[in-house]
């Protein structure tokens, strides 16, 4: 094995996990000892090894309990009293020795440990022990009962332990708990001359650019100056601090001892700002501290810094984000793991599914405090992308004992750690200090004054606060109004449209302001995850009724419906087709349906919620990716590939949009938002059509969308004269079943929406047709076209996928997708054909030979 060398270093040897017993002192003589890549969470490490997954038994490791050893060497010379190791993140109940000495005992997977171990290493080989103890025994210990009752729990004293929610709930998530190390174990060997404490903010107050930073040093530490020197625009700026005393070690810091601290703030005027990538550009300067030591100049890189000015205008009791000054419609995803056994996802690996957010529209990623808080490189990728960061404390529906001082204590470490990382990062713009804790209070029946708990409305809202001046502060995602539930105010979980199966409209006339979390839908998996699925299944077709696909379903823990009777609710509803007939006669268009219907809903709540006039000014699709294979909420299926509704919401959420909605008897208004920093002008044409393909109207404008703007316009105002195209009057048959709006700006930029205009689906010979084409071996360019309108064009092939699904097609127009092979999977011959949830009969997709 290396000698580990001087420096903070992931701690590297023989990584080693074992089962054992609670309260051993020591790994078992014979302990059957697994060797593993390294500090890995247990289901994840045994996923390494080959002897467990997901697709296997359920495991239920909270009963469980572990050991872990590494064994490590350590060079002479390196075996000084300032070595430290370091722990990132233990879940959740864990004790760690070295060498037979114990070193420490914690209870909260989100507190981090520093301990020194100077007196404790050897040179040469050394041993570290780390247990964890099930969690389902300290569960079983007798406590005060909580106040009101979280459905998706079955274990309603988790409120006691930090701890994920992740693989403890039921309803929506694997049943793989997270146990074991999850964040990095590192090891000092000796002091480099680092900080101790090293924490800076940047924001901008009043038209100035501040940054702020207050580093410290072990007493003792030969520092002789610090300054902060920040390049701007093709100019340095630099700004001398000043020694701040000596003071304790920040809370929650295991090493003790005492600091001597510099601080300052540096001060640019009319900085270049760091916006939200859909407003304008993420601009980021570099900076570091130059440190003085042993009178050598030394520099210590901060990081690139973001200014930028974030408030929450919560005027006539809504809630909106202005970002510099500039009102900002935020759409996004609610973020799952990418891995649910790891937790922690390297950058290379987080840097494709963040940029497939930016390319999509959407400009917010709330991370909610059911899941586990994310690490440095998800913000920093954030930050180079102009992706806000709406980040939840990790505390969910449940009745915490804010009282109780050992968990305040675990508490507080916490908030060290989060607000010294969040502070260093331009995307993060809200801080919020749980999900639905005051929703679930109050639809339990707890007495109103139990709904706002000091914990969050208090002692956390203060420290946040003092901590992290520059952002927003919520204290719960569904807050505001007479009940925390109620869309019309501050921000809410909105399931009208989803799970209480309300119309499209609903999302319009509930006066939504802004939803935290909105359209969880089961949404049908990829043809992917199908055949993984099916190869569960011994090769067989897994059909939705099917105990797998079930199993996987979400649902609310106790209730006798599941995320799947929501979507064929939206099936029936929209196309006017029995999903319980479909399930039995045609259960291949049953899964079509289903993600049409998926579709459907989320452009369609999207078009009301940005429409001019609207209230509304953000919502958030709870989830991004599937946790594993099936009929999950994730828009991604749980190998990252994007399902219909992901395309959906792309379409919905560019910069540029338009819509159509139907005002009643006020006719159809057409709705133009320009989100872009500049006018853009262009011609606006609308044609109505007749069985999808015969025009009997149409009108054109020439428009100039002002930047940063809404607008409306009265159909009636763009065709020639009276035409009913919504069939508000009804006199005699429906003049147009279909409606095409195609924006043609001066610049180049099209956009093109098809409304059809019935209420039932109608399924007919619309002339599909179809050819490809390979570009290399594992790309294929396929063409659509289509004589009449086409209703969710998507592509019927295995082993390939589209960068578009289920999208429109208006008369006579032609559309190109770029298909690549699935990720992962065995090379698969092309066998394609197109279709259109309209068309009578798919169109079949020949490669076209190499001549031709």
């Amino acid at each position: 094995m290396t000698p580990v060398p001087v420096g903070r270093l992931p701690l590297q040897g023989e990584w080693a996990i074992a089962p054992g017993q609670p309260a051993q002192g020591e790994p078992p003589a014979d302990a059957a000892w697994l060797p593993v890549p390294g500090p890995l969470p247990v289901a994840a490490a045994l996923g390494e090894a080959g002897q467990w997954s997901l697709d296997g038994p359920a495991r239920d490791f909270d009963q469980e309990c572990w050991w872990y050893r590494c064994r490590f060497e350590v060079a002479a010379d390196q075996t000084r009293d300032g070595a430290e190791l370091g722990f990132d993140g233990l879940a959740t109940l864990a004790q760690a020795w070295l060498n037979g000495a114990p070193l420490l005992a914690s209870r909260s997977m989100f507190r981090p440990h520093r301990v020194p171990v100077g007196a404790q290493l050897r040179a040469g080989l050394n041993e570290l022990w780390l247990r964890f103890d099930p969690l389902a025994d300290a569960l079983a210990v007798r406590r005060p009962r909580p106040r009101w009752r979280t459905p998706m729990l079955a274990q309603q004293q988790l409120r006691w332990f930090r701890t994920t929610l992740l693989g403890r709930t039921p309803g929506w998530s694997p049943p793989a708990a997270v146990v074991g190390p999850w964040r990095p174990i590192w090891l000092a060997c000796a002091p480099d001359g680092s900080p101790e404490d090293l924490h800076w903010h940047a924001r901008v107050h009043g038209g100035v650019g501040e940054l702020a930073v207050r580093v410290a040093w072990p007493a003792g530490t030969d520092v002789q100056a610090v300054r902060v020197r920040l390049d701007h625009a093709g100019e340095r700026h630099e700004q001398p601090l000043v020694p701040a005393g000596l003071a304790d070690a920040p809370s929650g810091d295991a090493t003790g001892g005492a600091t001597q601290t510099w601080a300052g703030t540096l001060r640019i005027e009319q900085p270049r700002l760091w916006w939200p990538h859909t407003h304008g550009e993420p601009v980021r300067h570099p900076a570091w501290l130059v440190v003085t030591r042993h009178g050598q100049e030394q520099l210590l890189p901060l990081g690139p810094v973001g200014f930028r000015a974030v408030q929450a205008d919560t005027t006539g009791g809504g809630f909106g984000l202005v970002v510099n000054g500039e009102p900002v419609f935020a759409r996004g995803v609610c973020w799952t793991p990418l891995d649910t056994l790891r937790l922690q996802t390297p950058a290379e690996v987080l840097r494709p599914v963040l940029q497939r957010l930016r390319d999509a529209g959407l400009n917010l990623v709330r991370v909610p405090g059911t899941m586990a808080y994310e690490s440095a490189d998800f913000l920093a990728l954030c930050d180079e992308l102009g992706l806000m960061v709406w980040h939840d404390l990790m505390f969910a529906s449940m009745d915490y004992p804010g009282e109780d001082p050992d968990f305040l204590d675990d508490v507080d470490a916490e908030l060290v750690a989060q607000l010294g990382l969040w502070a260093r990062h331009a995307s993060v713009v809200v801080v919020c200090g749980n999900s639905e804790v005051e929703q679930q209070a109050a639809m339990w029946g707890a007495p109103r004054e139990q709904w706002q708990p000091p914990l969050f409305h208090g002692h956390i809202a203060r420290t946040v606060g003092a901590a992290l001046p520059g952002c927003v502060w919520w204290p719960s995602s569904a807050h505001g109004g007479a009940f925390p539930f109620e869309p019309r105010h501050g921000t809410t979980s909105y399931y009208g449209v989803g799970a209480y199966r309300r119309g499209l409209d609903d999302a319009r006339h509930s006066g939504l302001r802004f939803a935290t979390e909105c359209l969880a839908f089961a949404q049908v998996p990829t043809e992917a995850a199908l055949a993984r699925l099916r190869a569960l299944n011994d090769g067989l077709p897994l059909r939705a009724t099917h105990p797998l696909w079930k199993s996987r379903a979400c649902r609310d823990l106790g209730a006798g419906w599941d995320f799947d009777d929501v979507r064929d609710h939206y099936v029936q509803q929209l196309f006017g087709e029995d999903p319980m007939q479909l399930r039995q006669t045609d259960p291949q268009r049953h899964l079509v349906l289903g993600r049409a219907a998926a579709v459907e809903a989320t452009v369609g709540a999207f078009d009301r919620w940005r429409a001019a006039g609207s209230a509304c000014r953000g919502a958030l699709v709870w989830f991004l990716r599937d946790l594993w294979a099936g009929p999950g909420w994730g828009l991604l299926d749980d190998q990252g590939l994007p399902k219909a509704a992901f395309h959906a919401l792309s379409r919905a959420c560019q910069p540029l949009h338009w819509a159509v909605l139907d005002d009643g008897l006020n006719g159809l208004t057409l709705h133009a938002v320009n989100e872009h920093d500049r006018p853009i002008a262009g011609r606006m044409q609308v044609v109505l059509l007749r069985e999808g393909e015969w025009p009997v109207a149409d009108g054109q404008l020439e428009l100039v969308l002002a930047a940063r703007s809404a607008r409306a316009l009265a159909l009636t105002d763009v065709l020639p004269g009276f035409f009913d195209a919504s069939w508000a009057y009804r006199f005699g048959p429906r003049p147009a079943d279909t409606l095409v709006l195609r924006w043609q700006a001066d610049a180049g930029a099209t956009v093109e929406r098809v409304l059809f205009l019935g209420e039932r689906l109608v399924r007919a010979d619309i002339g599909l047709a179809a050819e490809a084409r390979a570009l290399d071996a594992d790309t294929v360019e396929l063409t659509v076209r289509t004589r009449a309108a086409a209703r969710g064009v998507h592509l019927e092939v295995e082993g390939w996928l589209a960068d578009d699904d289920h999208f429109d097609l208006a008369p006579g127009a032609e559309r190109r997708l770029r298909c690549t092979r699935w990720p992962g999977q065995p090379p698969r011959a092309w066998r394609a054909s197109v279709n259109a949830v309209n068309a009578c009969h798919p169109a079949a997709a020949p490669l076209a030979s190499a001549g031709g």
